[in-house]
């Protein structure tokens, strides 16, 4: 198939599938915005593989499992980000600083020498 077919035919699945893609992605994510999100992901997935690859026997099932993915793994990075902001607050609740090693070292003035 030429490019430019290839580029009309996931138009035209992208026409099909959106509101289903994006509808089942919210009942994951519990977002309408992450969803869109995710469902565009799971297109540009499409745009850059499809081409080299060819469209799938099933291009709806294919953009939902691309999707699906990626909801798996913002859910993750959700989940990462929410437990190092729990243990920064409890750092800071037990009396932490919060000022790092790195930052104690840029406060101390250098002498000549060492420039």
């Amino acid at each position: 198939m030429a490019p430019a077919e290839i580029n009309r035919a996931i138009e035209a699945v992208w026409r099909i599938e959106s509101a289903r893609l994006i509808a089942g992605l919210a009942r994951m994510a519990g977002d309408v915005g992450v969803a869109e999100d995710l469902a565009q992901e799971a297109l540009v997935a499409a745009l850059e593989r499809w081409p080299e690859s060819g469209i799938p026997d099933n291009p709806g099932a294919w953009l939902m499992a691309t999707g699906r993915h990626r909801a798996i793994d913002h859910r993750r990075r959700t989940a990462v980000g929410e437990r190092k902001v729990q243990e920064l607050s409890r750092e800071i609740e037990r009396g932490g600083s919060g000022e790092s090693d790195l930052d104690a070292a840029i406060g101390d003035p250098f002498d000549d020498d060492l420039l």
